[in-house]
């Protein structure tokens, strides 16, 4: 297990100082010859929800996925600078991905159920890391349903197909077997860029809710949902660093003209 050292560096935000719990410094990622991200630094507050925002193909989900080194199974990546999680860097040669990996989770933009009950997709990955009892994998799959609110929609047929379930259904049972391996950070690849309005909006309160317990990183291509969601907001085109900061802050007065340009009209010219 990864040494839980904790983060000294403080971001202001409002008046006060909020704990960083990730790291990126002079983060590049080449992905053959085609250079995704150039020199990222940036800062991912604790117990916050950050989005990330910017123009299709300038490296969002590039850089979502270096946090927990998804990106590592790329043919042809090269990575060249460093991220630090609770004060260590998970780049170094002798990082245990499986235990990063387990505190740091991942939901992707289309929901990934296994071809298995509704049951045993939240018990996937915590029955991996430890023995249970019949009790506490029903404790731990109702906990995470309803967590998510999904508990009364399915109580009643648990051992049905996951595949049965609505597409936002699905999203949400991905996020409840993410969040039974108890991760401190929660990384979410657009995830509700395939839902209706109504299961976006179910996924987005349910985000304002777990920041209390988690962190959440939040890659978004809608502008409307990150000011409903974001506490801190990171704006890259291009893969390079534009502006990041207070979310509020950002959306009433960037520092950037092309932080400005984007925000109102979606465009950027990077």
């Amino acid at each position: 297990m990864m040494e839980q050292h904790i983060l000294k560096s403080k971001l202001s935000v409002v008046g006060k100082t909020t704990e960083d719990i990730i790291k990126l410094e002079g983060l590049h990622i080449w992905i053959k010859e085609n250079h995704i991200l150039d020199a990222i630094d940036v800062n991912i507050p604790k117990n916050k929800i950050t989005c990330i925002i910017g123009p299709s193909g300038s490296g969002k989900s590039t850089l979502i996925r270096s946090i927990n080194r998804i990106n590592d199974d790329v043919d042809g990546i090269t990575t060249q600078g460093n991220i630090n999680f609770n004060g260590s860097s998970i780049l170094t040669s002798d990082t245990d991905i499986a235990s990063l990996r387990t505190q740091i989770g991942m939901v992707f933009q289309k929901p990934c159920v296994f071809p298995k009950s509704i049951k045993e997709n939240v018990l996937f990955g915590i029955r991996h890391l430890k023995k249970l009892s019949k009790i506490e994998k029903l404790q731990i799959v109702e906990e995470n349903l309803k967590t998510v609110s999904l508990w009364k929609e399915v109580s009643h047929r648990l051992n049905d197909k996951a595949i049965s379930l609505s597409i936002g259904q699905q999203q949400r049972l991905c996020i409840a077997r993410t969040l039974a391996v108890k991760p401190e950070v929660i990384l979410l690849d657009e995830p509700t860029s395939s839902l209706d309005p109504l299961s976006t909006r179910a996924i987005e309160d349910m985000m304002v809710k777990l920041k209390e317990e988690y962190t959440i990183v939040f890659v978004t291509h809608n502008i409307q949902q990150a000011k409903r969601i974001a506490d801190h907001l990171i704006f890259i085109c291009d893969g390079k660093l534009i502006e990041q900061g207070n979310a509020s802050a950002l959306f009433s007065c960037p520092q950037n003209s092309q932080t400005k340009a984007y925000l109102k009209d979606q465009y950027c010219a990077c």
